[in-house]
């Protein structure tokens, strides 16, 4: 059995429930503490600690002792459990996703999803590595993480050729204050909303963030998208 410790914990204690002990852990951990919502509660590898998933974190529950614990569960090999667990639920919502509803890039054989930021320099370093690629379509979903960010996700949004625009706007060529067409459409509105809502439903808190091969991948990590996609 694998040797397992938390990382970074922090213990929140909250008032004991006296007939706690009788119920399933689902009814526990709702009756012990009210205000957290959840989308599942599931065993660990760790007697009598369950993982609680949020949709879009995790965190540890003891029914025993009434305490839910923050942290990273992480073996003796340095396998981070709890990122591995979160990825996979995020992958399983991310295959799930409406691609209509994404930027489409590219014609290759091999389907990227890609949560995307156009300021964010790891997402532009990403953009030039696909953009190298022609065994890849990416289908992309745009996420302001600044003003400036959602004024040039609008230009792309508001252009007649929405893809040469992002490749405009993700190569820097409209950096440095470089004059924007921010249109007021009503499709616009929609589509910069819809992308923020399916991020949220699929759990993502970062950009950027890929689906590829059935996997989720949080951040740029160039040597784990290389050996997924020479498989």
């Amino acid at each position: 059995m694998k040797k397992i410790l938390f990382a970074c914990c922090f213990l929140l204690f909250y008032p004991f429930s006296s007939d706690a002990g009788n119920l399933s852990v689902d009814e526990a951990f709702k009756k012990i503490f009210p205000q957290h919502k959840f989308e599942s509660i599931s065993p660990t590898s760790i007697k009598g600690v369950y993982e609680v998933y949020t949709g879009n974190q995790i965190y540890y529950f003891m029914p025993e002792a009434e305490v839910v614990i923050t942290g990273n569960i992480i073996t003796k090999d340095g396998v981070n459990l709890t990122r591995e667990s979160n990825s996979k639920k995020m992958a399983a919502k991310m295959a799930k996703l409406p691609l209509e509803s994404a930027l489409k890039i590219g014609k290759g054989k091999t389907t990227v999803i890609e949560f995307t930021d156009p300021n964010c320099p790891y997402c532009r370093q990403a953009f030039q590595y696909f953009a190298a690629r022609k065994d890849v379509t990416v289908y992309v979903f745009l996420i302001p993480l600044s003003h400036d960010s959602e004024r040039k996700i609008r230009h792309i949004i508001c252009s007649e050729n929405k893809v040469k625009t992002y490749e405009d706007v993700m190569s820097g060529k409209l950096d440095k204050n470089a004059p924007l067409n921010i249109c007021n459409d009503k499709k616009a509105d929609d589509m910069i909303k819809t992308h923020r809502e399916l991020a949220s439903q699929a759990g993502i808190r970062a950009t950027p963030t890929f689906h590829l091969k059935g996997n989720a991948i949080d951040g740029f990590e160039k040597d784990i998208i290389d050996n997924l996609l020479n498989q």
